[in-house]
């Protein structure tokens, strides 16, 4: 019962979030010049209904890029991590 609260209290939108859509970039800038750069592969529900993001992240500096990996977040701690969506 109350994981299923949970997951309608994510879908209503009782989490602060910008409108994340597959295929969808978005940046977070870290200390000095590190940016990370996300782009949304898939957005899916867990069991209870939370939705989590696949995304693939690469981190770079002013250099060069340093790697590129996929990884998986809640969609709530996505939009806390990754707050401007821009353009490739």
């Amino acid at each position: 019962m109350f994981a299923q609260q949970i997951g309608q209290w994510f879908k209503s939108g009782g989490v602060r979030r910008q409108e994340v859509k597959v295929g969808g970039v978005f940046r977070n800038i870290l200390r000095g010049d590190i940016v990370e750069t996300a782009k949304v592969i898939d957005i899916v529900p867990d069991p209870m209904g939370v939705p989590h993001v696949h995304f693939t992240v690469s981190i770079r500096n002013a250099h060069h890029e340093c790697f590129r990996e996929q990884r998986t977040l809640g969609l709530a701690t996505f939009s806390e991590r990754f707050p401007s969506p821009t353009t490739a």
